[in-house]
Parts: C-alpha cells; structure tokens; sequence
C-alpha cells in the first residue's frame, strides 16, 4: 500500500476515536505530523507521529 494510502488510514481512524478531522504535514524520508483540523503544527499539537517506515508498512494495528 502506498504512503497516502497508509495516510488516509490513519486519519479515518483518528476520527473514528476523536470524532475530530486531521491535517497532516508529511516530510519525505521523515514520515508525517498528524494535528487536529484547524490547529496550527506546534509540539503541543502533534496528537500522532508516523515514521516512515510505519506509514510504508501499514500495520492495521
């Protein structure tokens, strides 16, 4: 699967817990930043971090 896929994922199952959409602020060879809709990315507002190696294996854990 690949990375917008695993992306995807991941925010339909953060909503699926909070009730709430996501941004999400992806660096190629990082992995991705995921904050609530609206809030502005700062360490406080980060509620889920992917490194890239979980964004490209795509454990449905």
């Amino acid at each position: 699967m690949n990375i917008a896929a695993a992306i995807i994922n991941i925010q339909g199952k953060i909503l699926g817990q909070t009730g709430r959409k996501t941004n999400v602020y992806y660096s190629e060879g990082q992995g991705a930043l995921f904050v609530f809709m609206g809030e502005p990315l700062t360490v406080g507002n980060v509620i889920y971090a992917a490194s890239e190696m979980e964004l490209m294996m795509n454990l449905d854990t």
